[in-house]
């Protein structure tokens, strides 16, 4: 009887390991450009094996794919029902067409609130018969404390729209756009149109080129105080007026300058200081601004690897879980008490920076991620987040992505993307041929081709991802 045993044991061990081998990492990572580090693992979710495993414990930069702990933290805490909240408030009374006291604007963080919505909350004074105001302008920004960006953001992306602050007052975006045109003669400067909604300074000389000179030259952006953005470098002639995006940098003068310019533009007067106090203010509601609620926020941040929603989200849970106002620091102990108690991720000595991806500090083993994905799909009932991942071929980061438009990986893999310089991550599902739910993720750091990135970038890595989802397709 032991002998049996032992027999069937060792027939056991060498069919899971035939099984496991069948998936061959090393021969595909092959394909992938020398230097290039790989981290990945995969799981039947139906049979609870694992298919693939390759530095499944090895410690990696996420990107993009931290918004997966983002969200389910964010669900976990926060609820379906969460709405961001932007109102009016005061300490005073409204007599005689006029508001005897302060005005007290709450920003709570809301990414997606733009300045039209708050141009129509403010119009709420008007309705309400208010056309003087004869106190101050105080911003309360206390839900978020410390800076608004995470440690190990890359300092020259920082004027970047991808990089904009996500700060508790947050209006389009805190992104602007300048307006260049550069049809001018060779060593004339270009001109600069900044649009007249936007309350910033944009100087400087971009000096124009001809063809020649032009593959050595660049465009920096050196930021001032108040918002003042100086451009240099050079270009070549443009026959078209184009466009550049910035970030805001100040966003509290941001909002205050956009606000004074809106109570001005509905005739409503305003003479007193502006105060930025650091304690929570109260007084009666005036009138308030909801966002869409959780689902839809956590959607368009998947989908379209929101990176201001993701940090707004992660340190809004960090506020509501601590009770007190949250800094990025914050929302990394949140993100991980959260998601050990409540999804036994086990994070050992992982990194959180930020809940975004976007810092170079952030350290994740494939493995954490992988049990983030079991937890989703075990309580996809309850927790609705399998479709907020973006659709190979279909929708999102993965719509046209090369590796996974063909049949029959095309609509039948959902993954979160991740992307940095050098960065190609991957995080989600794939059903293969026998209708199996597999997890995976796909941790791809150091890549790059040298010299040939321009012409060759991406089809190493279309070729190894083609390979091994098929791969993993047909097992």
């Amino acid at each position: 009887m032991k002998n049996l045993t032992k027999k069937w044991l060792f027939t056991s061990l060498l069919f899971s390991s035939q099984l496991f081998a069948q998936v061959d990492v090393p021969t595909i990572a092959q394909q992938l450009p020398q230097g290039t580090s790989l981290g990945f693992v995969a799981k039947n979710l139906q049979t609870n094996q694992i298919v693939v495993q390759h530095h499944a414990s090895t410690f990696m930069l996420p990107a993009s794919t931290q918004k997966v702990f983002t969200a389910l933290a964010a669900k976990l805490t926060l609820g379906d029902q969460f709405q961001f909240e932007t109102s009016l408030l005061t300490n005073g009374k409204v007599q005689n067409n006029s508001l005897n006291g302060d005005l007290i604007v709450k920003f709570t963080g809301d990414p997606d609130l733009t300045s039209g919505q708050l141009y129509n909350l403010l119009a709420e004074l008007k309705k309400q018969n208010i056309q003087h105001i004869t106190g101050n302008l105080i911003l309360d920004t206390s839900v978020f404390a410390s800076h608004d960006r995470g440690i190990g953001w890359i300092w020259n992306d920082l004027t970047m729209c991808f990089n904009a602050p996500p700060a508790a007052a947050n209006i389009d975006n805190n992104c602007f756009y300048v307006e260049l045109d550069a049809n001018q003669n060779v060593g004339e400067n270009v001109k600069f149109n900044v649009p007249s909604q936007y309350p910033i300074q944009v100087f400087g000389q971009v000096q124009v080129v001809s063809k020649e000179e032009a593959g050595f030259c660049q465009i920096d952006a050196v930021v001032n105080d108040n918002n003042r953005y100086q451009i240099k470098g050079c270009i070549a002639r443009q026959s078209k007026p184009f466009g550049l995006s910035f970030a805001v940098q100040d966003p509290s003068a941001y909002a205050v300058a956009i606000i004074q310019r809106q109570l001005n533009r509905l005739g409503i007067q305003f003479k007193g200081n502006i105060q930025f106090p650091r304690q929570p203010q109260k007084g009666t509601l005036l009138a308030q601004h909801f966002s869409k609620p959780l689902p839809d926020l956590l959607k368009k941040m998947m989908k379209k690897s929101d990176n201001q929603i993701a940090d707004a989200i992660f340190r809004t849970v960090a506020y509501r879980y601590y009770q007190r106002p949250a800094s990025f620091n914050l929302g990394a102990m949140a993100l991980k008490n959260i998601l050990a108690k409540q999804a036994n991720i086990k994070f050992g000595n992982s990194i959180v920076a930020d809940g975004s991806g976007l810092s170079r500090h952030n350290l994740i083993a494939p493995e954490s991620m992988l049990q983030a994905l079991e937890y989703i799909a075990k309580n996809e009932d309850k927790l609705h987040l399998l479709e907020t991942f973006p659709i190979a071929g279909v929708d999102g980061t993965i719509s046209g992505r090369g590796s996974l438009i063909q049949a029959p990986l095309v609509k039948n893999v959902i993954a979160k993307t991740g992307s940095l310089k050098g960065v190609y991550n991957l995080a989600g599902f794939i059903t293969n041929a026998r209708g199996e739910k597999i997890a995976f993720v796909q941790f791809i750091n150091g890549y790059s081709t040298g010299e040939l990135e321009n012409k060759t970038k991406r089809a190493p890595l279309v070729q190894f991802e083609s390979q091994i989802y098929n791969k993993i397709y047909q097992e």
